[in-house]
């Protein structure tokens, strides 16, 4: 790769970050797009203000939202969106600190390693080959400094790892603690409940199913209505006596009819969405295959764009498709 097409391709990847950037500041600022962009803050009710008038303002990308968005301390993260959001943001931030010390090490010690030496500099005058380990000849000393920061470096990674696990660890097991008294964390959710043919209501027959089969653990039980609070819904809230119990009965098949009677740890009340609970089982199953469809396409077929600007990333080709980019000579 010669200097100009790294700088083409380095163009082009940072000009579709910044559009995708400022197209997200716009959208996040329409009323219609108030579902995608503030889920949460809905389903609990909270006040959105958006500017309603037809301004110029209100179709310029701004940063505000950057700032505040850097500002959020890790105890805030974990009492509004929860420890999973919280692990997702100390991801990115592992893999910031990662990529600094990597960007480090090579700049200080790996690129000066390879300038320092001639070898192929002839064919390599307009490549930048002269700044990797192929300018360095087989068998020379200086391919161990490598060896020692390729290393320095995967020791440091699962340093790094290693110390980022055990503060989630820390802040799991806290979390359970804190909320060890609170019934949501010995409480299943039950779908597909059969109704009872005696009485003909899904919720006595929640309660002779589990007083039944799980006599010592089962406490209490909760059923779920309909939008008009008067028709059951074959979906309810079990609780148990202890979380241990709760962990039992959410991982083991509770009927023969592996359709029927099927239970998972309930979510914190924070995270349920009400409405989504009246979906049949069978939608769910139909809705996670497709999308489980949609990301393998994507990943596949993810490909063709990504192969498509790498290969117009090529200098000469840049040249054909967009000739002001013959600019790029004169730096």
């Amino acid at each position: 790769m010669t200097p100009e097409s790294l700088i083409a391709s380095a163009a082009i990847n940072i000009g579709l970050a910044f559009i995708i950037l400022c197209l997200f500041s716009v959208f996040r600022k329409q009323h219609s797009n108030a579902n995608i962009y503030y889920p949460r803050r809905l389903s609990l009710h909270h006040p959105i203000y958006f500017d309603r008038s037809f301004t110029l303002h209100r179709f310029l990308p701004s940063v505000d939202w950057i700032r505040d968005a850097v500002r959020v301390s890790e105890d805030e993260i974990l009492c509004t969106c929860g420890l999973d959001a919280l692990v997702v943001m100390r991801f990115f931030k592992l893999g910031i600190k990662f990529f600094v010390v990597c960007s480090a090490v090579g700049l200080m010690i790996l690129l000066p390693l390879n300038c320092s030496n001639s070898y192929g500099s002839s064919s390599t005058s307009r490549s930048m080959d002269s700044l990797t380990i192929s300018n360095i000849p087989e068998g020379s000393n200086k391919l161990w400094i490598h060896f020692a920061t390729l290393c320095f470096i995967s020791f440091f990674g699962i340093y790094m790892l290693h110390k980022e696990y055990e503060i989630v660890l820390g802040k799991r097991v806290q979390q359970l603690r804190n909320m060890r008294h609170q019934p949501s964390q010995r409480t299943v959710l039950v779908r597909q409940v059969s109704l009872c043919d005696e009485h003909k209501t899904f919720s006595c027959n929640v309660d002779h199913f589990f007083s039944r089969y799980h006599p010592n653990a089962y406490h209490s039980f909760q059923i779920l209505y309909g939008g008009n609070l008067i028709e059951e819904l074959p979906v309810a809230f079990v609780t148990f006596r202890s979380r241990w119990e709760a962990a039992l009965v959410s991982q083991t098949q509770q009927h023969p009819n592996p359709l029927m009677w099927i239970t998972q740890m309930a979510p914190e009340p924070r995270d349920v969405l009400w409405k989504n609970l009246s979906i049949p089982y069978k939608h769910l199953v139909l809705y996670r295959t497709g999308v489980y469809t949609a990301e393998v396409l994507f990943t596949i077929f993810f490909a063709i764009p990504v192969t498509a600007v790498q290969g117009i990333a090529q200098f000469e080709k840049l040249k054909t498709w967009f000739p002001p980019a013959m600019a790029v000579q004169l730096m």
